[in-house]
């Protein structure tokens, strides 16, 4: 089991509740792992934010302890105690 620190911005922060948080990721040990690991936590309002009507993931960034990934084409990457994810999600909004 890996200890992640999960940093979050905007709307996702606001469902979280903090701007940082540590989740627990059992196998896979992934990014996808982590992100599934939050869903089970903050099923209902995450999931709105961050799962598309087909069940797939919304494509977003994520930093990756120093790296840019995307949520899709990522998600297999390991991780492990101590990293760090940042979710940068995109808002809309203004004209």
């Amino acid at each position: 089991m890996a200890k992640i620190k999960v940093r979050s911005f905007t709307v996702v922060r606001d469902v979280l509740g903090s701007p940082v948080i540590e989740v627990d990721v059992r196998h896979p040990e992934t990014v996808e792992g982590t992100l599934d690991s939050l869903l089970k936590q903050y099923n209902g309002a995450l999931r709105e934010l961050i799962v598309e009507e087909s069940g797939e993931l919304t494509p977003f960034l994520i930093r990756l302890n120093e790296e840019i990934i995307s949520s899709t084409l990522d998600k297999d990457r390991p991780v492990k105690t101590g990293d760090e994810i940042s979710i940068i999600f995109p808002i809309g909004g203004g004209s």
